[in-house]
């Protein structure tokens, strides 16, 4: 035990005793399993500019599936550029944890003093905190939810329809997107074509969501109400859910990046040609599959 501590210690650049009081002074997961795996790679990326780790999703609500992904949001400093090589460290290797891929997302902090969003909103209000240090995580979530509580933000929830109208419309803008994806392609304008990809694969899915009697919440990633109401949409549709999935939550990762970028990043040299191609393919994909199942 003393000498992977002082291992450890080594490791990161600190006296054994540093260390050792570090550890017991922050809270977090267990010493062993995957909750302790996943915030001891985040602390071995980031150091002292890690502000803290939890998991939020269907997951923490206790909703998960067979094929439901384990989301775990990593915050950092906000002096740490949110930059594209950050997740290759992740992507290089697999965590599970009970058997499920955990799908990392690397933030800043919330904004104190002003309405969470969907992100956070989701995060604060069923969050599972892995590591907080400071406990300025848990303060900055206790704040979102106040604001929830008090009617600053809306949670809006599912709620069944029968506008088979606005189905159609969401489904039929993301085929003309389509081809403005060519045009962008054309350009190399990779961050557009990310962007774009996006907001393609949302409108598909609300669009399939909508014409199967559910309207979706006003957030970009409706992955888990594809999950809560698969038993809504046809069955021909069942195998494609994972994909569909997996392509709204990495897209919605990449939203505001590749549109807004950063103080410190520039959308146009943060994504590359093999970004966009991959967001393209999902963005075909969505469509080519919803498209059948949307009456039109």
């Amino acid at each position: 035990m003393h000498a992977a501590l002082r291992q450890a210690a080594s490791d990161v650049g600190m006296s054994l005793n540093e260390y050792c009081a570090r550890k017991l002074a922050a809270p977090g997961p267990p010493a062993v399993g995957p909750a302790s795996q996943v915030v001891g790679r985040a602390a071995e990326q980031f150091g002292d500019q890690l502000l803290g780790v939890l998991a939020f999703g269907s997951w923490a609500r206790g909703e998960a599936r067979e094929d439901s992904d384990v989301d775990v949001l990593v915050v950092v400093d906000p002096s740490v550029p949110i930059v594209r090589k950050l997740y290759h460290a992740w992507d290089e290797q697999t965590f599970l944890w009970e058997g499920r891929r955990v799908e990392v997302h690397i933030v800043h902090p919330p904004t104190r003093d002003e309405p969470p969003t969907s992100l956070w909103s989701e995060a604060a209000l069923d969050g599972v905190i892995l590591f907080d240090p400071t406990f300025d995580l848990a303060r900055r979530l206790s704040d979102a939810r106040h604001m929830i509580v008090s009617g600053a933000t809306l949670r809006v929830r599912r709620a069944r329809t029968t506008n088979l109208d606005l189905s159609q419309d969401c489904v039929q803008r993301a085929e003309v997107r389509l081809v403005a994806l060519d045009v962008l392609f054309n350009a190399e304008s990779w961050a557009d074509i990310v962007r774009e990809s996006q907001e393609i694969v949302e409108l598909a899915l609300k669009g399939l969501l909508r014409a199967h009697g559910v309207a979706p919440p006003r957030v970009h990633d409706v992955s888990d109400v594809l999950e809560a109401e698969r038993h809504r949409l046809p069955d021909a549709l069942v195998s494609e859910l994972p994909m569909l999935i997996q392509a709204s939550r990495r897209l919605r990762r990449d939203r505001e990046l590749a549109f807004y970028g950063a103080e410190d990043l520039t959308p146009s040299g943060f994504y590359e040609r093999a970004d966009a191609e991959e967001a393209r393919s999902s963005a075909r994909h969505a469509v080519t599959v919803v498209r059948p199942h949307v009456p039109g």
